[in-house]
């Protein structure tokens, strides 16, 4: 249960710039910038970190498209693998690829099976206001072997709106941020349900996030260590 507990890490890419007219997209600008996010448990324990990197960006008429290199460590600072994360802004509205959601360590149990994924988006507007309520998202999972299929994950977010504009401190300085609550039930063999609030600030992007129990109780929560251009 603890292994897929963490299947969830609430690290996310969302680093709000603006890369054209229409569209605002929610990760640095520049490309090798480098995000640098280090995750607690409710005792504030250090439980790992992730770097992340802007290897990509790619502009077209009304949209833009963004690749996004993660690298996972544990507490002591062994690498958990790596992943290559894509995001894309269209018309204003960004769609976030739902495997972001995912942690590295927690897949690592089935990396030896084939991986099957049904819808999966996230969306965010280029501006957000307080008060907003925003879109849910979905995604499934199917696992196979041998083109068998032996397991099904479903996550689902619901719940999203945008509660406060408020200051939020991390090491990596103090920003304005708007905070964004929601709900998340992921679905195996047996069902798990959480709440969680994420910070973003329109120029840098999500400064802190935070797990919860569906009755308030804090798990865990990430934070932004620093930023490397």
């Amino acid at each position: 249960m603890k292994r897929l507990a963490g299947v969830l890490a609430f690290v996310a890419i969302f680093q709000v710039v603006t890369l054209g007219q229409d569209c605002n997209m929610y990760l640095p600008e520049t490309e090798n910038t480098q995000l640098e996010y280090k995750s607690f448990d409710k005792k504030n324990k250090l439980t790992g970190s992730v770097v992340q990197k802007v290897s990509g960006i790619t502009r077209e008429a009304g949209s833009v498209n963004a690749t996004i290199e993660a690298e996972y460590f544990d507490n002591k600072g062994k690498s958990q693998g790596k992943s290559e994360l894509k995001a894309r802004c269209e018309n204003g509205i960004f769609y976030l690829d739902m495997r972001n959601f995912l942690n590295q360590e927690s897949m690592e149990g089935f990396k030896d099976m084939e991986m099957q994924l049904e819808g999966g988006f996230l969306e965010m507007p280029s501006k957000l206001n307080v008060g907003d309520v925003l879109k849910p998202g979905d995604m499934k999972i199917v696992f196979s072997t041998e083109d068998t299929p032996v397991m099904t994950m479903t996550i689902n977010i619901t719940n999203r709106k945008v509660e406060a504009y408020e200051d939020v401190t991390t090491d990596a300085g103090t920003f304005k941020c708007y905070k964004i609550s929601y709900d998340i039930n992921t679905r195996m063999m047996f069902s798990i349900k959480a709440k969680a609030i994420e910070y973003y600030n329109e120029d840098v992007g999500m400064l802190k996030s935070e797990s919860y129990t569906t009755a308030g109780a804090l798990q865990g929560y990430t934070v932004l260590s620093a930023i490397k251009k």
